[in-house]
């Protein structure tokens, strides 16, 4: 009964703080929509990437004003029409020039009798001159020299098998017929493509300050020990574990408000989707909750003035914020192994599993490891509350 009257009595003290329904309420849901915006270029999205042309300038020898047979049959190729834009030039100072003004990406310098020389099986070389743009230089690089290996390749084969080396037009230019797609693009163990940068940041701000609600829980038992008011609690008949128990309680009430808010208001303003698993997303909440108002007992614990605990518990919430990738994903290994080891990273990837509707073993998985989490912290805590206790 009494820890039923602290924890309605903190739910109305909190939920009639101006502070705490701007900095807990109002606040994740602005980050979400700025840190989403202003980092979307990070993540996927559902159009299909687009070559570009590349505009490749083919320097012919004085004699020839043609290109040779092999070379046609490869930027006519049907993969390669869209891509290699032809420009016929008389000599290399030209190429330079127009490289140099960006009216052409690449160049080809072709030597003279290329595809006699070639089928003769005699040492042939293009020489390539790159332009400005770093991209359009690696495609134009692949494509020639793909065209050279592959030359190289069925001279080598008609020298050690015999017969005459053939020129190295690719089969679908010589033979006209519309061949399938040699590479399927699909998805492995999920079933959705990929998550957006809101859907991103939704799920990170929802981790980050629902573990901030410990930090209400934390600052509320130390403020009212600084300022001699628990004095008053503990004359009347209740322990100091009824106390905790309360303020604990009421801060995990709205702490489930909280939740609430982000993932309906994400949902209705800015069109996140949170997948198809409701009560799996409760119980990651839950956990988050419970974890969150763990680490704030063990901070509460061993620290001495409300101003300390909040220090501690901002570093910490930060930190894994950080290296589970909450504030930008981090592509080093070394982040990602430590990331393992906090609940940050196991709730992020429970919700973004959901929200590209993966298997369910997948997402119970990472609930798995995120429960294991919580349970070790709860253990150090009640381990630290039967030594450290809890006082006035």
């Amino acid at each position: 009964m009494n820890t039923a009257i602290i924890a309605w009595f903190e739910l109305k003290r909190m939920a009639t703080s101006r502070t705490v329904l701007i900095n807990q309420f109002l606040l994740p849901l602005i980050l979400i929509f700025i840190l989403g915006n202003a980092l979307s270029g990070w993540f996927g999205n559902e159009k299909e990437f687009e070559q570009p042309p590349v505009n490749v300038g083919f320097i012919l020898p004085e004699a020839q004003g043609e290109l040779p047979a092999s070379m046609i049959g490869l930027v006519n190729a049907r993969e390669l029409q869209d891509i290699i834009v032809q420009h016929v030039l008389s000599n290399r100072e030209e190429a330079i020039g127009k490289l140099r003004r960006g009216e052409l990406d690449y160049a080809v310098v072709i030597p003279e009798a290329f595809d006699e020389r070639m089928g003769r099986g005699e040492a042939v070389k293009l020489e390539l001159l790159p332009g400005r743009d770093y991209n359009l230089n690696l495609v134009a690089d692949t494509v020639f020299t793909t065209f050279m290996a592959d030359a190289n390749h069925k001279q080598a084969e008609a020298i050690v098998l015999g017969g005459a080396p053939s020129l190295a037009v690719p089969a679908s230019a010589s033979d006209g017929k519309p061949g399938g797609a040699s590479v399927e693009v699909g998805q492995l163990g999920e079933k959705g493509g990929s998550y957006s940068a809101a859907q991103y940041y939704a799920a990170s701000m929802l981790v980050m300050f629902l573990l901030y609600s410990g930090l209400m829980a934390s600052s509320s038992l130390l403020g009212e020990r600084e300022s001699r008011t628990l004095y008053r609690l503990q004359s009347a008949p209740v322990s100091p574990g009824t106390i905790f128990a309360g303020k604990i309680i009421g801060c995990s009430l709205i702490t489930f408000v909280k939740a609430a808010v982000i993932v309906l208001g994400s949902m209705w303003l800015y069109g996140v989707k949170w997948g198809g698993h409701p009560l799996l997303l409760i119980t990651v909440c839950v956990l988050l909750t419970l974890s969150s108002m763990t680490i704030a007992a063990l901070i509460t614990f061993v620290s001495r003035t409300a101003a300390g605990a909040r220090g501690l518990m901002q570093a910490i919430i930060i930190a894994m914020t950080f290296v589970s990738g909450g504030f930008m994903p981090l592509p080093v290994e070394f982040f990602q192994k430590i990331a393992a080891f906090t609940v940050n990273h196991w709730a992020m990837q429970s919700m973004l599993r959901m929200m590209l509707d993966s298997e369910t073993g997948l997402v119970l998985s990472c609930i798995g490891m995120l429960a294991i989490i919580t349970a070790v912290l709860s253990a150090f805590a009640m381990i630290t509350y039967r030594k450290v206790g809890y006082h006035a």
